[in-house]
C-alpha cells in the first residue's frame, strides 16, 4: 500500500500545518509551570486540530494527520518565525474510501475507579 501520508499530501486539496508558539502555553514568564516541561503547546495544537477533524467529518470531509515530517524544513518553507514550531500536518479533502468503523472497546476496558489499570 505504501505510505498513505505521502499520497495524501500529493493529492489532497488542502494541507493544514499546525504551528504553535513556544514557551507560552503551560508556561509563566517563559518558564514551564507543569511537569510536562515546555511541551504544553503540543496539547493545544492537538485540541485545535481535533475540533477541525470533527467539523470536517460532519461536512463529509476526510482528514489524515502526518507527524513524520521534517519540521525544520517545513518551518523554513513557510517562514515560521523564531519562537514558533511546526507541530503536525493535517491533510483535508474528500475521502477516496469509506472504511467500516472499527470495533470499539467496551467502556469497562477503558474506565477504572480509584486506580490506574491496563487490561491486556
Amino acid at each position: 500500500m505504501g505510505n498513505r501520508g505521502i499520497e495524501a499530501l500529493k493529492t489532497a486539496p488542502v494541507t493544514i500545518v499546525a504551528c504553535a508558539e513556544l514557551n507560552n502555553a503551560g508556561c509563566r514568564e517563559g518558564q514551564p509551570i507543569t511537569d510536562k516541561g515546555g511541551y504544553w503547546f503540543m496539547f493545544d495544537a492537538a485540541l485545535a486540530l481535533e475540533n477541525m477533524v470533527l467539523t470536517a467529518q460532519s461536512l463529509g470531509l476526510g482528514t489524515l494527520f502526518i507527524g513524520g515530517m521534517d519540521a525544520k524544513k517545513v518551518e523554513t518553507l513557510l517562514h515560521v518565525p523564531t519562537g514558533y514550531a511546526a507541530v503536525i500536518l493535517m491533510v483535508l479533502g474528500y475521502p477516496n474510501e469509506q472504511p467500516e468503523a472499527r470495533p470499539r472497546k467496551e467502556l469497562s476496558e477503558l474506565v477504572f475507579q480509584d486506580t490506574f489499570s491496563v487490561k491486556q
